[in-house]
């Protein structure tokens, strides 16, 4: 045999291995694809994975062991966006039982399955229904899609998601239980949709299966009674009044603690201080709490830090930021009053401490040893005031109230841009309420969700800084020395 041949044999019998090697490798990868399945979202902002709200949400439903059957009908074919509408629908379905132990879903199609569609009366293209047990919940077409942009730019949306994660949390309290909202001294209106409302708030609870109502203690509509918290009242809100309350009025909202009723109260700096706060132990001294770590570029907007609490054991553990807007502090009572039981959930780091006026450097407060007062200092604490001694009746469970001296917490504009207040708002709704199981499920799921503002501090926009001017320049420069190196030695 010539050498030509030779040469030919073997680079064609070194091509057949490789080609054999290559598909063996392919067929093995399938197989083990097909046993070990993952999936990695490399869309624009992670879009085609859970939400980690969502995830909790399909947690709790795990922990009840009780199936949950989910139905999605088929867009109306035909329709330009009707791929569209079954990809994303058919996705989240898929992602829901792939993370979900007692979840299945299934996509079917409205025209092809109609005795489907008659059995659970549905009647619309692109409609879901979630079922567990004799519970159900529907959701129509317009909850999952929406329309944004206008001319050219308009273009179909999914929300679905944030749709979904609601119905999940109807599911897990069929029963709708009532918040009130104290009023008739200037407090934050839960229908403000400005910066300083609570509208956003509102639609948090909403989505909880909270329903929010407004409470008048200074007039009653029934003839010879007095202004009383309802008998359905699931939790009581104080959301800084600009004037006083009246002693009636805080002798009402008193006995409800001492009947083991919750309340939150949120105060601020320049407010009057509820009475009540006395009668726990707390005051709130003047000034306003500030320290070192603020958020950029704002000057009195603190980034507290968590105490321990279930409150805050998921936000802490996941390095989630709460933003705070001009802040009292709170001051707690040593030792603890009977009965009273006090948990620090927000405080400064201890850079913090009680501005109580001074010069300013540079239009930024600054600490000033006989003038301010050195912390840390206190934004919120949650307290439990025992059965039996002092507050609450002998016969009554524990009460619960959680205290903020900073009411913009809770503000559309807190609520909307920074990274952990919803969540940390809807995690105090869900404590004082006894929903403790439903702790670190939180998160404003019930709405679309929104672009947040990046909380950072000035320490962290610094190594920031340095990363980007610093360090990747250099190993930009280490790559070219790495090249030059290698090319120079051929």
């Amino acid at each position: 045999m010539s050498a030509g041949w030779r040469r030919r044999l073997a680079y064609g019998s070194n091509a057949t291995v490789v080609t054999v090697v290559v598909l063996g490798v392919v067929v093995m990868l399938q197989i083990l694809a097909d046993r070990h399945s993952q999936r990695w979202d490399l869309s624009e902002g992670g879009s085609n994975t859970l939400q980690a709200e969502t995830l909790d949400k399909l947690r709790l439903a795990d922990e009840t062991g009780e199936a949950i059957a989910i139905t999605g009908f088929s867009a109306q074919q035909g329709k330009s966006d009707a791929w569209f509408k079954d990809q994303a629908m058919a996705d989240l379905l898929l992602a829901l039982t792939e993370n979900s132990q007692v979840v299945e879903a299934r996509l079917v199609n409205f025209d092809r399955e109609r005795l489907t569609a008659e059995r659970l009366g549905v009647t619309e293209y692109g409609h879901m229904v979630l079922q567990r047990g004799s519970d159900r919940v529907d959701i129509k077409a317009r909850e999952l899609f929406r329309r944004t942009g206008r001319g050219a730019e308009r273009r179909m949306e999914f929300v679905g998601e944030a749709a979904v994660a609601r119905a999940f949390a109807q599911l897990d309290t069929p029963r709708r239980r009532a918040i009130y909202v104290l009023t008739g001294h200037g407090e934050m209106s839960l229908q403000d949709p400005g910066p300083g409302g609570l509208s956003s708030f509102a639609a948090i609870l909403d989505g909880e299966r909270y329903d929010t109502e407004a409470l008048d203690l200074l007039r009653t509509d029934r003839d010879g009674s007095l202004p009383d918290v309802p008998e359905d009242a699931a939790m009581v809100c104080l959301a800084r009044p600009t004037q006083a309350l009246t002693s009636a009025e805080a002798d009402t909202l008193l006995d409800w603690v001492g009947r083991g009723g919750s309340l939150l109260i949120a105060t601020d700096v320049g407010q009057p201080v509820p009475s009540m706060l006395a009668r726990l132990g707390l005051g709130v001294p003047e000034g306003v709490g500030l320290q070192l770590e603020l958020q950029v570029p704002f000057r009195d907007r603190p980034i507290p830090t968590y105490r321990s609490h279930p409150i805050t054991r998921d936000l802490s553990a996941e390095k989630i930021h709460t933003v705070l807007a001009h802040p009292a502090t709170l001051r707690i009572a040593e030792p603890e009053p009977p009965g009273i039981r006090y948990a620090r959930l927000l405080s400064s780091t201890r850079s913090g401490w009680l501005d109580r006026g001074g010069e300013l450097v540079g239009g930024a407060a600054r600490y000033e040893p006989g003038v301010d007062i050195e912390g840390p200092v206190d934004f919120a604490v949650a307290v439990t005031a025992l059965p039996g001694q002092g507050l609450v009746r002998a016969s009554k469970p524990a009460a619960r109230i959680v205290v903020s001296a900073d009411a913009d917490l809770f503000s559309n504009a807190l609520l909307d841009e920074a990274p952990g207040n919803a969540t940390l708002a809807e995690n105090m709704v869900h404590w004082l309420v006894g929903e403790d199981r439903r702790l670190g499920a939180a998160g404003a799921v019930g709405k679309a969700t929104r672009v947040r503002r990046l909380a950072l501090t000035a320490q962290e926009l610094g190594k920031v800084r340095w990363l980007a001017m610093g360090l990747m320049p250099f190993l930009v420069l280490l790559l070219g020395i790495g090249v030059w190196q290698t090319r120079r030695g051929r």
